[in-house]
């Protein structure tokens, strides 16, 4: 049932992107199926290549496969991947779970260059973000007005490995996290709790002294570390706080960062296995 309701979620969300991929496998294999090569040579008859049929002629004799190869490329980038240019990826009112291979095809190959970060799983965000996937995130500022709020930040030590490298980073921005919903392998390890003091549940704003808080925790840190995000930031936070204080190349001191996906039933405890996107 899970499976079923995934695979319809994915075919509604992504129907322009399977269309264009089905519309290239048409012109790789049609003409096979119109046998091409046969119809040129039927049209040339016995006459020998010259200068005004030579196209044709080699056309003919590289055979159906390459010529629908050649089809395939002329659209893809001049008409799919032209098309895609200037729209944004990610419409519509819908939870965006889809793997990140497929946020890298519609990028690489069908050329979107701008995408939604909205709805979309947080680690997905991360992974988008770190590896620079698209070539812009934009936000549009009345979904993300900035207001500042106090921030407050509380450490917790690893008593019994004091000099480890893993370390736990709670951000608190559209709901509270506790302890109770952290998994119960990773509450030994040290711990900093950043929390943005919001007026109602599920407040998204933009918040500046968020971001510098988390980059000022996070490069105060030692170096190689391995970050364990628990986070319910918006995408326009999380934006900022990725690109300030973790991508950041031989300039960083994040080794590894594991993203932990909170469940969206129940009491919503962060999920057991992280997803490792760095």
């Amino acid at each position: 049932m899970i499976v079923k309701k995934y695979i319809k979620n994915f075919i509604l969300d992504s129907a322009r992107e399977l269309m264009q991929i089905f519309s290239l496998i048409i012109c790789l294999i049609a003409p096979t199926i119109v046998n091409l090569a046969g119809i040129i040579k039927t049209l040339l008859g016995d006459v020998s290549p010259t200068i005004e049929n030579a196209k044709y002629y080699y056309l003919m004799i590289s055979g159906n496969w390459t010529m629908g190869c050649l089809i395939a490329v002329y659209v893809l980038f001049h008409v799919i991947r032209k098309s895609n240019k200037e729209k944004i990826y990610n419409k519509g009112n819908i939870y965006h779970n889809k793997p990140y291979c497929w946020y890298w095809l519609c990028s690489k190959i069908l050329g979107y260059e701008k995408c939604n970060l909205i709805l979309v799983p947080i680690y997905t965000q991360y992974k988008l973000i770190l590896r620079d996937t698209f070539e812009e995130y934009p936000f549009e500022e009345s979904a993300f007005p900035q207001k500042e709020y106090q921030i407050n930040v509380e450490r917790k030590m690893n008593e019994r490995n004091p000099n480890s490298k893993d370390i736990n980073l709670i951000i608190q921005d559209t709901y509270p996290i506790s302890y109770n919903q952290i998994p119960s392998n990773f509450k030994t390890n040290m711990t900093i709790s950043v929390k943005r003091a919001f007026l109602s549940f599920g407040e998204r704003v933009y918040s500046k002294e968020l971001v510098d808080t988390i980059v000022e925790e996070i490069r105060g840190l030692s170096d190689g570390v391995t970050l364990n995000i628990f986070s319910t930031t918006n995408p326009k936070n999380t934006f900022e706080i990725v690109k300030k204080a973790i991508s950041l190349a031989e300039r960083g001191n994040v080794k590894h960062v594991n993203v932990f996906q909170q469940n969206r039933d129940g009491e919503r405890i962060f999920a057991n296995k992280p997803h490792k996107v760095m």
